[in-house]
């Protein structure tokens, strides 16, 4: 994997030879070692100069790409608005150039800004074009994260039995994938929605058993929230000295990630131990 030195190197020698397409790809490399270090704002410069370099290389696609990539970093620093412009620039690029994989790819990155935007029906219709993407397609991993994201969108926007049903599907093609980290995700899903429903017994069943898939995985940080949730709903069942144990396993392993859960979680548990005393 090329590191950042040469990779900034390549960049200034493909520009002083005047050779666009290299310097794009090289600048698309860069964004993608900041992307993988979690350095969002970064990788955006990178992707941005990118997108520059591949338009003028007249690379369509290519800049399509870089623009979808930087919607990514936009969507994860929450400039959302932001994010939509630029990968409705990308869609209108792709008009020229089609990508089938690249579009079911920029629709999804659409669906995630709606939904931090709580604009949740215009999440669901971009979680549905990938969905129907995937399935003509036949890709079984696009297919399972667009069925994800819709059973999430259609949580946020309270339509909890389109929520479940596609949480089910996606947590019976999670198992035909298996073993997919995907369950952990879907088994808190399932979890929500129960709890949402009232059905407390089933939500805590559902965060025990993400809990299970997220420690097979080596997943820490869903091991807790699996916990947390796991406390909220036997919380909600009056079952306190379990939801005590829940909530204090899951408090350490906040603490262990230095986790923005942690200060929600210690409210929860003095809440709790007020109701035990």
């Amino acid at each position: 994997m090329p590191n950042i030195e040469n990779t900034l190197i390549e960049i200034q020698d493909a520009l002083d030879r005047g050779d666009y397409l290299k310097a794009g790809t090289a600048c698309s490399n860069a964004g993608q070692i900041f992307l993988e270090r979690n350095l969002y704002r970064e990788a955006a410069e990178y992707y941005r100069e990118a997108r520059n370099h591949f338009a003028a290389a007249e690379e369509i696609n290519l800049q399509a790409r870089a623009l979808n990539h930087l919607g990514i970093c936009l969507v994860m620093e929450e400039e959302d608005d932001s994010a939509l412009e630029i990968l409705d620039e990308a869609l209108r690029l792709l008009d020229q150039s089609p990508d089938g994989s690249l579009l079911a790819a920029i629709q999804g990155n659409m669906g995630l800004a709606y939904s931090n935007l709580q604009d949740h029906k215009n999440a669901i219709k971009a979680h549905k074009s990938v969905l129907e993407a995937a399935e003509e397609s036949g890709d079984d991993h696009l297919r399972l994260n667009a069925l994800i994201n819709l059973a999430d969108s259609n949580l946020q926007d309270k339509n909890y039995r389109s929520a479940q049903g596609f949480a089910l599907v996606a947590l019976d093609l999670a198992h035909k994938l298996s073993p997919h980290p995907g369950v952990v995700i879907i088994y808190d899903l399932l979890g929500m929605i129960a709890s949402r429903q009232g059905n407390l017994k089933s939500a805590a069943e559902y965060h025990q058993q993400s809990f299970q898939a997220a420690h097979k995985h080596g997943d820490l940080l869903r091991q807790g929230i699996a916990l947390a949730n796991k406390g909220l709903a036997l919380e909600g069942l009056t079952d306190l000295e379990g939801a005590l144990e829940a909530m204090s396993q899951a408090e350490e392993l906040f603490l262990l990630l230095n986790s923005d859960y942690l200060e929600k979680t210690r409210q929860d548990l003095e809440r709790v131990r007020n109701g035990l005393s």
